[in-house]
């Protein structure tokens, strides 16, 4: 019986490829900056920074409708809606330990996704409402600025060995250091190889999602509440996906139909998600107006409709 050669030496461009996945280790940065500065804090402030320039750009495009100026003011709010809502949506629903003392306990750790999703949308509702703005033509901008920020945290959570994924032997399993706040120096390496799932969520969750939003809202004209609809499709479905991957929360473990807390809230993403848009489509949303800034009030509110530049497609 004969030998395929090219069974017996397989070509050189793929034990290159072999080595390289196989010889991928854990790159271990410290989780401490210097002081009591670490990466996770860090993350937040490029994430907030990132989000200011989408909403400038986006301002000046005219596609959000916050003068420029005032984009900085604003953001204020949607910053505090992250950290209470985060603060409070972990302690609600992934916390064990509920007691008052943990509520304020920070330095610890522990933020939800969901519970800042919730926060940044009464802070900006409510914001809206008292500026007599739409609130989709708000939630459709912070859509697009809120998935790099997402990205940044989940760069934050590997670099922190923390939300690691699921037990895997595969090329590019990684074992993982154990830290515990406040001796990062003592640390021990994990003796399971482990899914590196925090990358694929900042791929998927994060950079993925801003691509995608941001091609809807300025090549394709989405707007009127629809951007910020797939946004939420969007984030919901990769992280569903994604948390396949993850290991689950070690005090809340699978729940019902063997999902974890995340994809049960995922769910209910996408659900709502898909609902809002057929809304949309029943009520005929139409996008905002183009805003000339140039026409804009002495305090920096949007003209009056027949004042801008270039209707709503």
């Amino acid at each position: 019986m004969g030998h395929n050669p090219q069974m017996l030496f397989p070509p050189a461009s793929c034990l290159s490829l072999s080595a390289l996945l196989a010889e991928w280790t854990y790159p271990r940065i410290d989780p401490v900056v210097i002081g009591p500065v670490r990466w996770y804090g860090v993350s937040y402030i490029v994430a907030f920074g990132l989000a200011y320039l989408v909403l400038r750009s986006l301002s000046k495009r005219g596609r959000w409708p916050v003068h420029p100026d005032r984009v900085g003011d604003v953001l204020f709010w949607g910053i505090l809606g992250v950290f209470l809502g985060g603060r409070i949506g972990y302690m609600l629903f992934y916390a064990e330990d509920k007691s008052l003392s943990e509520w304020i306990h920070v330095q610890q750790g522990g933020m939800a996704f969901h519970g800042g999703l919730a926060g940044v949308l009464i802070a900006y509702v409510v914001y809206s409402i008292a500026k007599k703005i739409r609130v989709r033509d708000m939630l459709d901008g912070l859509s697009v600025a809120a998935a790099p920020g997402i990205f940044c945290v989940r760069i934050a959570n590997f670099i922190n060995a923390e939300l690691v994924g699921r037990p895997w032997d595969g090329p590019w399993a990684m074992k993982f250091p154990k830290y515990v706040i406040g001796k990062e120096a003592e640390f021990k390496w994990d003796t399971v190889a482990r899914h590196p799932s925090q990358l694929y969520q900042a791929i998927g969750e994060g950079l993925l999602s801003f691509l995608i939003v941001r091609w809807l809202m300025l090549r394709r004209n989405w707007g009127g509440g629809r951007v910020a609809c797939a946004f939420i499709v969007l984030y919901g479905t990769f992280r569903f996906f994604t948390e396949f991957f993850r290991e689950p929360d070690p005090q809340l473990g699978f729940q019902w139909l063997g999902m974890t807390r995340g994809q049960e809230f995922c769910v209910a993403m996408v659900m709502i998600g898909l609902v809002a848009y057929a809304c949309l489509l029943a009520v005929k949303s139409r996008n905002m107006p183009i805003i000339d800034w140039s026409k804009s009030g002495p305090n920096g509110e949007p003209p009056p409709p027949e004042a801008t530049a270039t209707p709503a497609p």
